[in-house]
């Protein structure tokens, strides 16, 4: 953004702060205005600049995707620690700048096209920002234009149900999808993230509202059909494609993540454009053996290898008493991509890169691997970053589909096989007729409350989309909407560690991490270890002031203390819903405690 469209847009900030005229004719003559501004097509882009909202995830955190080390609302809510009165109040500034705009964008003259295109655009903000609300709060006050401190009906109304805030957000959409204009940047907004967006909300209203009966809302099919519908005009007009384009020695999957330009690869959609000059930058330290690491029942959920085809890691004997150095063999070629590989190593380090046991011992390597020396520096990393990518709108039709009871094999070659027949992935594709006739005992119990009549299959495209968009940030909210945040009680488990010893979890043959119930033990221990071991081996004393802990007591998969002791409850459906604020509710006295708080 041009350092004048800054400019303006600071100026503009101070209008929409202000709720009466007066305040707004204290500006100069010849200072900027509301009366001088809205004025032009270009006025339109450059306010719009400022309402941009759109920003890529590195991380799972918290879900049971991960081990979180970390405090976190999601567990001070199963600690029971979130209540109307001390929960944070809800904000409406980021809104009322939106229907400022609305309210104002027909003064400008121009072409009536592009007039329109950033109409639509504003009303895609709006649809975006007020999903978010009902995300957390379900009912929510509806304001489709900017309050004047006259409007006091308005500003103290009480909540408009869910059903009535949500066709508003899809009336937006619909003018945003029939209005804005296509064009092939990849960092601005044009239709195809209109379409995206309202496949997005559609797939999680639909699934909200059908594993949430406690809202009474039946119509969800209605819903998941315009998922469908909006994930078709992006397959059937626009020309993105599952890149199966390497990157000099990254394979493609890989490079979508770390890569200096996303520019041209055909499968993003939408991208932050990081830029080391320009000081484009974000951080990617605390990615890797930091403060998580990936969870066991994420590792398990990637198939296995055999004869030709994809199986459950379950179903292999020993699965569960694997070690670190054992369990990437003959997996899921993305599991090497998003967990440290066995003797991965840092392009300026000597040796291979040691797991922090204290987070369970799969660190994250996703959006780190391939990384040079200067991007681990604090808020020094400058890839490129995927917001929005093709598979994700693949994952949605698929999965639209499934729930329907309308998948069909063609469908499945068109989305799930497309994303497993990547070039570096290249799965064994999937069958519908397999899933069906062999339902998956592990996931069908993890999602027992799928209500389709191709159950297996849906929950087998979770599986998928877990596998491909892991650390990508949708795996919370996909508990949430199917009604799993149950899975979230559990406390998260790490690698198995067979009992007290010492180690080589790297596999370079050089042992590197011992655990013992007491430093004699250890260095009793150390004795029979060689002058390489001793060069590189650190020590976990496992007793009441250790972090960790083994699940069978003296040996099994590492738990933190923390967490293996909280007795975490997730109350339903309860904490499937943020409370109002106390201090809002004093405010303005007409808002209703939302009802599953009361």
């Amino acid at each position: 953004m041009k350092a004048n469209k800054l400019i303006t847009l600071s100026l503009l900030g101070l209008m929409t702060m202000g709720c009466n005229d007066s305040f707004l004719e204290r500006f100069p003559e010849d200072a900027l205005s509301e009366k001088s501004f809205f004025k032009s097509v270009g006025d339109l882009e450059t306010y719009t600049n400022g309402l941009y909202n759109w920003g890529a995830s590195t991380d799972d955190n918290v879900s049971d995707n991960v081990v979180y080390s970390e405090a976190s609302g999601v567990f001070d809510k199963m600690n029971g620690q979130v209540t109307p009165e001390e929960v944070g109040q809800w904000g409406w500034g980021t809104l009322r700048s939106i229907n400022f705009f609305l309210a104002r964008a027909h003064q400008a003259t121009g072409n009536q096209t592009d007039i329109n295109h950033f109409v639509g655009l504003g009303r895609l903000y709006r649809a975006k920002e007020y999903y978010g609300k009902v995300q957390s709060y379900s009912d929510v006050p509806w304001y489709s234009r900017d309050l004047q401190t006259t409007d006091e009906e308005e500003l103290y109304k009480t909540q408009d149900p869910r059903a009535v805030v949500v066709d508003s957000i899809m009336a937006d959409l619909d003018y945003a999808v029939a209005n804005m204009k296509d064009g092939d940047s990849k960092t601005q907004i044009y239709k195809v993230m209109a379409l995206a967006e309202q496949a997005r909300i559609a797939l999680n209203e639909g699934t909200f509202r059908k594993y949430h009966p406690e809202l009474e809302l039946n119509d969800y099919d209605n819903f998941l059909r315009l998922a469908i519908e909006a994930t078709e005009a992006i397959m059937n007009n626009y020309g993105y494609e599952i890149s199966s384009v390497p990157n000099g020695a990254m394979p493609p999957y890989r490079s979508l993540f770390s890569s200096l330009d996303l520019s041209t690869n055909k499968e993003i959609i939408l991208m932050m454009d990081n830029d080391k000059k320009l000081g484009r930058k974000y951080h990617i330290g605390t990615l890797f053996n930091y403060n998580h690491s990936i969870s066991r029942d994420l590792m398990e959920d990637y198939l296995y290898v055999k004869d030709g085809k994809a199986v459950p890691f379950y179903t292999i004997p020993g699965y569960d008493t694997m070690s670190v150095t054992e369990v990437y063999e003959n997996r899921d070629p993305r599991m090497s991509e998003t967990m440290m590989p066995i003797g991965w190593q840092r392009e300026w380090s000597k040796m291979p890169e040691q797991q922090k046991m204290d987070f369970g011992g799969y660190p994250q390597v996703k959006f780190c691997l391939d990384t040079p020396q200067d991007m681990w520096g604090w808020g020094e990393a400058y890839c490129d970053l995927p917001i929005l990518r093709y598979a994700t709108i693949l994952l949605i039709n698929a999965e639209a589909k499934a729930e329907l009871g309308v998948l069909t094999q063609e469908d499945l070659d068109k989305t799930i096989n497309k994303i497993r027949g990547r070039q570096g992935v290249e799965m064994p594709a999937a069958s519908l007729a397999e899933w069906m006739a062999n339902p998956d005992p592990v996931q069908m119990k993890r999602y027992a409350n799928i209500k389709s009549s191709q159950a297996s299959a849906v929950a087998e495209i979770r599986r998928e989309r877990r596998i491909e968009l892991a650390c990508e940030g949708y795996r919370y909210n996909d508990l949430m909407r199917w009604g799993c945040a149950k899975l979230l009680e559990k406390a998260p488990e790490g690698a198995y560690i067979p009992g007290y010893g010492y180690y080589d979890t790297n596999g370079d043959g050089i042992k590197d991490v011992g655990f013992f119930p007491t430093k004699e033990s250890s260095d009793e221990a150390k004795k029979n270890l060689t002058e390489e071991d001793l060069k590189n081996i650190t020590t976990q004393i496992i007793d009441d002031k250790s972090p960790i802990m083994f699940s069978e007591g003296d040996h099994g998969h590492i738990l933190r203390v923390s967490q293996a002791t909280a007795n975490w409850e997730w109350v339903e459906p309860k904490y499937y819903y943020t409370p109002i604020s106390v201090k809002d509710m004093n405010i303005n006295p007409n808002l209703k405690q939302n009802k599953f708080w009361e």
